[in-house]
């Protein structure tokens, strides 16, 4: 395989693929965890969720900066508009999900009388008053937002691989770790 020049710097490189594992770790305990309710009582997996939906929030407030100031160009040559259009979109609610969600989470773990603190060691103010309403509505929205990332990452994955082995451009390329 040809060295392909990246527009994207190792720090915007490491970023993407911390992400992309905290995600995974995050959907998984999600998926193992007990359901949130009135009555649930914090466990290990309701804990690991809480502090990785956190991490994930650092890391991607970082990575949101470092995009803002390093920006790239999402483009390829010869790419279709419509292309370069929903590129930028995908790019845009990627980040809004993974800067929101974790919020709107934070918010229903208060509503629910869940103490959040990243991995035990730092504990965080609730951010609602238990029961709130509006905090437990946000934790609808919550997983329904982490449905709709789950969408788009194997929307986004597809597209790569589309990019890769049918277009054969660098678009995959320029992001693999180590280039």
């Amino acid at each position: 395989m040809n060295r392909v020049p990246s527009p994207y710097s190792n720090t915007a490189r490491r970023l993407h693929w911390l992400i992309v594992a905290l995600v995974v770790i995050q959907f998984i305990t999600a998926l193992t965890m007990p359901d949130i309710g009135p009555n649930v009582v914090p466990g290990t997996l309701i804990n690991l969720h809480l502090s990785f939906g956190l991490l994930i929030l650092i890391v991607m407030a970082i990575r949101f900066v470092h995009r803002l100031s390093h920006p790239v160009p999402l483009e390829a040559a010869g790419t279709p508009p419509w292309e370069n259009t929903l590129a930028h979109l995908t790019h845009r609610l990627f980040y809004f999900i993974l800067l929101v969600g974790p919020f709107l989470g934070w918010a229903s773990a208060s509503a629910h009388r869940l103490p959040v603190s990243l991995f035990g060691i730092i504990p965080l103010p609730a951010l609602a008053a238990p029961r709130a309403r509006w905090a437990l509505q946000a934790g609808d929205v919550h997983a329904w937002m982490m449905w709709a990332l789950l969408v788009m990452i194997g929307l986004h994955v597809a597209a790569a691989l589309y990019h890769h082995f049918i277009r054969h451009d660098t678009i995959l390329r320029r992001m693999l770790p180590g280039r």
